[in-house]
């Protein structure tokens, strides 16, 4: 199933997106926003990546296939290593960006990008999480998720990169 993995906002209603079969490129979303319902989005960097690799703004979604038709780029060479200082970077700036614009979205999305390349059930294991339910429910975009979940399954996906770089190391 495609995936968007990675999206950053580049300017006006542009985005860079790289998508899980390693295509990475622009799109541009101006025709999408210059209509209804999408027009009626008052502030276009206020999007969240959903669980099936979508981006939703405030209940518009838009698919990673339709994305993918129009996203300008090419294939890129998909790192299946893990760089856990980066993960580890990735996690605080999240964290920071979080608290700056009071959404907690944020953090959300990035601690569940590495859930996903982990895999919840081994994560939550590492976690020490008793309640699955409530691991997948601070992970769901539409909840608002708790903090302490959040952190214990950021920590427990650094562990496990660290974890597999001495196993492969």
């Amino acid at each position: 199933m495609l995936k968007i993995i990675d999206v950053e906002w580049i300017g006006d209603q542009k985005l860079e997106l790289t998508f899980n079969d390693g295509y990475q490129g622009q799109a541009d979303l101006s025709l999408y926003f210059s209509n209804v319902p999408f027009s009626e989005v008052s502030d276009f960097k206020k999007f969240s990546l959903t669980t099936d690799g979508s981006l939703n703004w405030s209940g518009n979604e838009l698919s990673a296939a339709t994305l993918r038709a129009i996203t300008q780029g090419e294939h890129k060479t998909i790192e299946t290593g893990f760089d856990v200082k980066e993960m580890e970077t990735v996690i605080k700036q999240a964290s920071w960006d979080s608290m700056q614009e009071g959404r907690p979205d944020i953090l959300q999305a990035a601690v569940r990008s590495y859930v996903e390349q982990f895999g919840h059930s081994q994560v939550i294991a590492k976690a020490g999480i008793k309640s699955r339910t409530s691991a997948y429910r601070s992970l769901k975009p539409e909840t608002t998720p708790n903090f302490a979940t959040l952190v214990q399954l950021g920590h427990a996906v650094i562990e496990l990169a660290k974890d597999r770089l001495k196993q492969t190391g």
